[in-house]
């Protein structure tokens, strides 16, 4: 008997597809709904056959899969605030304009400006909205801003950024995937607070996080502790250092700042305990209610993210199915739980945290009760270690793909972390919520925050200890997205496999092997990723030549400084590079028959025998450059990121008069020569 319900199953895959179809399709709402009418009624005609004769069960289950697909792109369309008029997309122009404004969230802070996001009201006198990306430039004497608050600026609203670099983390792309599509930069002193603050439950839990942080920083808790407690307890990360944040990335124990369904289902298991006194069948809805309620309670506080709206909303159908009398069907709590989420934001469907924290659970449910099954412990405490043991690798096996593809790494030493820690996490959690309560009511004794100090420096300290041994961290991995797709073909098929022998599962795994090593042969020996790039950064000239799986790094500076430089990290990450070279910079280069001539400050160029396809200007060269293009007329001029932005102005001006190819890594990114 299957644990979960096979319709179900398929109706929630088919609306995801939608959603995943909708921007590569062009339907209107009005041919959608006509659409979703039409099947419904084949779907409605088919199930009345299905009683005269079973044959007509595919085709009824053919036309609710394309039922609940073009639910999930109606659903969608319905949900783009894009296709509404009123948002500020359809009313921007890129003047400047007095916009007014309601801080939404606060995002972490760059070294040079905080970051918001912003929900609109007004340009002008125009009633507009929609959600938008706000920089304020830092000072010595700015405040922060507060979130519900509303205030005024005037300036102009710009396109969203674009990558600079190759292989960068496409920041603008995430953003609109949040329903983000505008920016504003602007100083402190441009921004002028109004007199409306925006009171809903999301600002109260907000309101409710700051006050908690607040009465927190009265007693002796350092800043370090502060930031995790901040995660651990509040859902809050923006505030943690680089340094620790990379440490719990390479011990394998990121999800455990990230608040999730973990999380939620110790807290779970603590109110089941507190109100195990009204268990009894008359007070049973009295208590999945006070559960749910709590439950959702947390969810609000810790700022609503998607693997604890997943945890959240598939414990409440566990608890309401119990109250009725029910299974406990976690299969399909979960898979309802994404269908409603998804019905209620389809935009969640791209978020990291809901695909890991859905992938996590799907591989717990499916994997782990066969692992569990190897061994039978007779111990009570052995039990419980070989169940986290097997819930931390099935969990793996789930995000593995994924991970790699976001993350680019892979904690060797995961195993250890997890059971090390995850048989405490419900102690550090029930002491946390604790302290974060006595705080609140201002009765927390200095004694019991010096004794939880102490229990977050000691996991800090562990934690540090698992990341120092970066032998078991492989880094630099790298995977695409058909890859990520193959590889979860073939984990899926080799289990199934390892489950339960059969000759055509065996061969669909070889042949998903003979699949992926032809894939690998022919990028390999096919596929010439060599190229020269021209990089932008602010102030420097960075060239490198990728060519023989070795990346070459040409600066003015050899020394360590790139040896984190975000640019040259990208690439590691996307080629699997565990080191690279640095070389001084040239001022000629020759790659692929294409000579690229470079000119920098001193303004030489006339080079013997060279006629240059490229030209780099960089530091500003004080050059006539009609007389440049005289001598080379057939040359492509660029120019990077350590050159004036004036000078850049009227080199484009000269370049376009004499219809001279121009680019700048300012406007236009990095330059590639392939």
């Amino acid at each position: 008997m299957k644990s979960y319900n096979t319709l179900l199953a398929k109706a929630t895959i088919a609306f995801i597809m939608g959603i995943m179809l909708y921007p590569y399709t062009r339907l209107s709402l009005f041919w959608c709904c006509i659409l979703i009418g039409f099947f419904y009624g084949i779907a409605g005609v088919f199930h009345s056959c299905i009683y005269k004769n079973k044959k007509w069960t595919i085709p009824f289950g053919i036309s609710i899969l394309a039922l609940f697909l073009l639910l999930g792109i109606g659903n969608t369309i319905l949900k783009n605030p894009l296709n509404k008029e009123s948002h500020y997309t359809n009313h921007n122009d890129h003047n400047t304009h007095t916009y007014l404004f309601s801080v939404v969230e606060k995002l972490k802070s760059s070294p040079y400006h905080d970051k918001y996001i912003v929900q609109l009201k007004k340009s002008d006198s125009t009633q507009i909205n929609g959600k938008a990306l706000l920089s304020v430039q830092k000072d010595s004497i700015q405040n922060m801003l507060t979130v519900g608050h509303w205030y005024y600026t005037r300036t102009s609203l710009k396109e969203l950024p674009n990558i600079k670099n190759p292989y960068q983390f496409e920041y603008g792309n995430y953003l609109k995937r949040k329903h983000i599509y505008g920016q504003f930069s602007i100083k402190n002193n441009e921004l002028f607070k109004g007199d409306k603050i925006t009171t809903n439950i999301y600002t109260a839990a907000i309101r409710f996080r700051e006050s908690v942080l607040l009465k927190l920083k009265r007693h002796p808790f350092t800043k370090q502790q502060l930031t995790i407690i901040q995660a651990l307890l509040l859902g809050q990360k923006q505030d943690i250092d680089r340094t620790l944040s990379n440490q719990y990335a390479n011990a394998g124990m990121m999800h455990i700042l990230a608040v999730s369904g973990l999380h939620v289902g110790i807290i779970l298991l603590i109110l089941r305990f507190m109100t195990s006194l009204i268990s009894n069948r008359k007070l049973r809805w009295l208590r999945s209610g006070m559960i749910i309620g709590l439950l959702w309670g947390f969810a609000f506080i810790t700022g609503l993210s998607p693997s604890v709206l997943r945890a959240v909303t598939m414990f409440s159908f566990l608890e309401f199915g119990a109250c009725l009398g029910g299974k406990r069907r976690t299969h399909d709590a979960l898979l309802f739980s994404a269908f409603i989420l998804l019905v209620i934001d389809p935009s969640l469907i791209y978020q990291v945290g809901f695909q890991l924290s859905y992938l996590a659970v799907i591989a717990i449910l499916w994997i782990q009760p066969w692992l569990y099954s190897f061994y039978r412990p007779k111990y009570y405490v052995i039990t419980k270690l070989w169940g986290v043991i097997t819930v931390s690798i099935a969990a793996q096996i789930g995000v593995l793909p994924l991970s790699i593809f976001y993350f680019h790494q892979f904690p060797g030493l995961f195993l250890i972390s997890n059971v090390v820690v995850l048989p405490f996490l419900g102690i550090i959690l029930s002491i946390g919520i604790l302290v974060v309560i006595l705080s609140y009511f201002s009765i927390l004794p200095d004694i019991l925050a010096i004794i939880y100090g102490k229990i977050i420096n000691l996991l800090n300290k562990f934690i540090s200890w698992i990341a120092s041994k970066e032998t078991f961290v492989f880094d630099h991995l790298s995977l695409s997205l058909n890859n990520v797709l193959l590889v979860y073909a073939l984990i899926i098929s080799l289990i199934y496999v390892l489950k339960k022998y059969q000759y055509k599962r065996m061969i669909l795994f070889l042949l998903l092997c003979a699949i992926t090593l032809s894939i690998q042969l022919y990028q390999r020996s096919e596929v010439d990723n060599s190229h020269l790039t021209i990089f932008h950064k602010y102030k420097e000239t960075l060239i490198g030549i990728y060519a023989s799986d070795s990346l070459v790094i040409y600066t003015d500076t050899t020394n360590s400084a790139y040896q984190n430089d975000s640019r040259i990290e990208a690439y590691k990450n996307r080629f699997g590079l565990d080191t690279f070279h640095i070389r001084n910079m040239q001022n000629y280069f020759s790659f692929k028959h294409q000579k690229t001539l470079v000119i920098d400050s001193l303004g030489v160029y006339k080079i013997k025998n060279v006629q240059p396809d490229y030209i780099l200007l960089r530091q500003s060269p004080d050059i006539n450059l009609e007389r440049l293009i005289a001598l080379y007329p057939e040359v492509s001029i660029i120019a990077d990121g350590s050159n004036y932005k004036s000078d850049i102005t009227r080199w484009k001006t000269t370049c376009h008069q004499l219809k001279i190819p121009f680019h700048s890594t300012y406007e236009k990114g990095f330059f590639m020569i392939e």
